[in-house]
């Protein structure tokens, strides 16, 4: 379920990040960015942690608050497909569609590319 974000390098170099809307959003301020990696780079563990315990549990109103609240950190890091995996879990548990098989591959696809990305952001935080 990779796609060109994860696959080749986009115009920053990165294989799992694109920090686009990132300089968008900090309008080019180093500091600015800095707290936002830093953010990025605790919270993204930390909500796909909280997104596995609500599989365990099957508590899906809480898996869609999770899943809900991923979509702004996850624009900040730009990778598509951990986006379109976190759309698809959200949408599966707002429908109340426990498909444990689709949901599990969507999870997958978050925690296999996070320490990716994780690296990738601590990388760029090497450079402000």
């Amino acid at each position: 379920m990779y796609n060109e974000t994860t696959t080749s390098m986009n115009k920053s170099g990165y294989e799992f990040i694109n920090l686009e809307y990132m300089e968008m959003m900090s309008d080019g301020d180093d500091s600015m960015k800095k707290i936002m990696l830093e953010m990025l780079i605790t919270e993204l563990p930390e909500e796909l942690q909280k997104m596995t315990n609500c599989v365990s549990a099957s508590t899906w109103e809480e898996m869609c608050s999770v899943s809900h609240k991923m979509k702004s950190t996850l624009a900040f890091v730009g990778n598509d497909s951990m986006t379109a995996a976190n759309r698809e879990i959200e949408s599966l548990a707002k429908s109340g569609n426990s498909n444990m098989t689709t949901i599990s591959n969507h999870m997958d696809t978050l925690n296999n590319l996070c320490p990716s990305v994780v690296e990738e952001l601590k990388k760029e935080m090497t450079k402000l």
